[in-house]
Order: C-alpha cells, then structure tokens, then sequence
C-alpha cells in the first residue's frame, strides 16, 4: 500500500446500520477529537515542508495528514448524502451510485477512501469540500473542527489553499487577501449584486485547479470594477473609462491616479482571450491574474468610499 494510503488509517466503528439517520458512535476516542499539538517539529519546520506554498500537488505527508483528519470524523458525517454529492461531481452512472448506496457503512466508507486516493488535486479538494458539507447537525461543532484541523495541516504542509465557510479557496500573500476579504464584505451590499457576481467568479477562476482560468479572472475582476463604477455613475451601460474620467473631471480621483485604472481597463481590452475571442495567445500568467484580482479589490474598496463622499448618505442608491 502506499505511503499515505487513507485505507492505511486507523480503523473505523459504526453504529449498526438500523439507528436511525446513522447517529454517532460517542465511543472515547470520538468524544474528545483535539487540535493536534504544534510540536517542535513544525513551529521549525523540521519536517521537510516545502518554504513555498503548494498549489498543484498533493505532499505525500500531507495525504497522510487528511486520512487521520477524515477518520476522526467519519462518524459525525451523512456518508450517504456525500456518495450522492460525490456521484453527481464526478459524474458517476446512477445504477453504480444505487448500488454503492445500497452497501454497509464499512463499504460506503471504504469506497469514499478509494475516490479520495484519486489523482489529481482539484478533485482531491473539491471531495473534502462535500465532507464539510456532509455534517450531522449534531454536535454543532464537528463541522468547525474540522475545518480547523484542515486549515491547520494545510499551513504546515505550506499548502497555499484554506477552508473557508465549507468552501476551499488560494490564499495569496497576506496584503492581498485582507484586500480581496474587505472587497468582498463591501460587496455583499445589495445593490452591488452585479459586481459581487463578477467578483466571485474572478476568484473562482482563480481557484481552479490544475490550470487557473487567468483569462477570465481577469476579465471578471475588472468586470467588477466597471460595475461599482455604473453604480456610481447611475449608468448601468457606462464604461469604466468614461466613469473614471467623470470621476477625476469631478475631482474625485487626483491625477494621475486615475490612469492607474484607466491602465488596469486597458489591460482587460487588450489582452488577447481577455475582453474578446482569442486570436493570438494571451500571455497572461497566473502572476498577472493575481495582480489584477489584487488591484480590483482594491479599486473597489477605494471607489466604494469615493461614492460615499460624493453623495450624503441619504441620496446613495439603494
């Protein structure tokens, strides 16, 4: 088997198959599931974890971290309702998912071991999702523990993703992430709907794995920019250009900063498989997707506060 086989773990109890709605085992050694330690080995990284964040593999040490996680809380999850949300993410054939469904716990489970043994880190990912989702009610708190536990392998693997809200995103540096949560907060307002939605899709694009779709996280990070900005103008047609110099004619934006935006949208036009159909090869990078994704939210945050300036509270729209 393996190094770091999930079927290599320690082994499972299950309640009988007849309790109803497959209700824990509240044996002792699944009362009390604890925060590991941070031993000397990790607080020095003594342990041979890579200096650089991961984004696209899976470290050996690492998958042998997630099958103790997944084991130590096996039995506070609907495996049923994660077969089913695991059959229709990988596509599998309804007859297959039926008889799958149809076994023991025990089988069900070992089953789930084999999917997660799986090549290839999005699927990997996007299966530990479904876990987080997969949580029994009760207790309350499995669900948080286990998405401390994961984030806390994922930073001492240097695993550049974190579980946020049962969904696992890329973490950035830390001046680019505390922009990109901030614009995100702002966005939620509602009648900035629009520009949320082409915001989350940036970072989605992002997020995808192996390859990030940079293209279109480009193309949706200024989306969202142009979108605060129609708010402001009150121009749900307006281009981001024509706002950003209204904006500075206003004095709104000094020059010249209002180039910087000007740039930013010039960037999104000009790229090929950005703004249009691709005729020749973009040179887009995932370096420059981040940027961008970086300087949105900024824009963002900086542009929601100029609308409040412009207008007293009492004559924004809503």
């Amino acid at each position: 088997m393996a190094k770091g086989s999930l079927r290599g773990a320690k082994p499972l109890s299950f309640k009988g198959e007849g309790d109803k709605g497959g209700e824990v085992e509240e044996d002792r050694n699944m009362e009390e599931v604890k925060m590991s330690p941070e031993l000397f080995s990790r607080r020095h990284n003594l342990r041979g974890a890579s200096d650089e964040l991961i984004y696209d593999e899976i470290p050996v040490n690492a998958l042998t971290g997630f099958s103790y996680i997944f084991h130590d809380y096996i039995n506070y999850i609907d495996d049923i309702k994660l077969i089913k949300d695991y059959c229709g993410t990988t596509r599998m054939p309804r007859d297959t998912c039926d008889l799958v469904i149809a076994k023991d716990k025990k089988h069900r489970v070992e089953i789930l071991e084999i999917g997660l043994e799986t090549p290839g880190w999005s699927k990997f990912l996007g299966i530990y999702e479904l876990i987080s989702l997969s949580f029994y009610k009760k207790p309350p708190t499995k669900r948080g523990e286990f998405s401390q536990r994961l984030n806390s392998l994922f930073r001492e693997e240097n695993i550049g993703y974190e579980m946020q809200d049962g969904k696992i995103e890329r973490i950035n540096n830390e001046f680019t992430d505390r922009y990109i949560k901030d614009a995100r907060i702002l966005l939620k307002a509602p009648h900035f709907k629009g520009a949320d939605q082409h915001f989350e899709k940036a970072i989605k694009a992002l997020n995808i794995r192996p390859k990030p779709d940079v293209e279109n996280c480009v193309k949706d990070a200024v989306s969202a920019i142009e979108s605060v900005g129609r708010i402001i103008a009150d121009d749900d047609k307006a281009l981001l250009s024509d706002i950003i110099k209204d904006m500075t004619k206003k004095g709104a934006i000094p020059k010249p900063l209002d180039q910087v935006f000007q740039k930013v949208y010039a960037y999104r036009g000009n790229e090929p498989g950005v703004a249009h159909g691709a005729v020749d090869i973009s040179k887009v990078t995932e370096d420059e997707a981040e940027l961008i994704l970086a300087m949105s939210a900024a824009m963002i945050i900086y542009l929601v506060k100029k609308r409040s300036k412009l207008w007293p509270p009492n004559h924004l729209k809503s």
